[in-house]
């Protein structure tokens, strides 16, 4: 048996491959609803570590809740104290 060489390797016509096209990105149903009619702002809120300990303690006892969650309960009870309305 005759070694293969590159110009044997070139010689023969390999169909091409064709290119991958890249994965849409996995949308949640409804999600596309929720972003149009979405009214609300994306911050970055800077918190001292402790805080953010204690905040992820309390989540974690209120099954279900989410430290944004308790950051978002916060930011409507200053609303409230201040006579603003959310």
């Amino acid at each position: 048996m005759k070694k293969p060489s590159l110009q044997d390797a070139l010689a023969t016509k390999a169909p091409p491959i064709p290119p991958i096209p890249p994965a849409p990105a996995a949308v949640p149903p409804g999600a596309e609803a929720e972003q149009k009619d979405d009214a609300r702002v994306v911050t970055s809120l800077r918190i001292p570590a402790a805080d953010l300990e204690a905040l992820k303690v309390i989540a974690a006892r209120k099954r279900g809740m989410k430290v944004n969650d308790l950051v978002l309960e916060g930011v409507r009870h200053v609303l409230a104290l201040h006579g603003a309305k959310s």
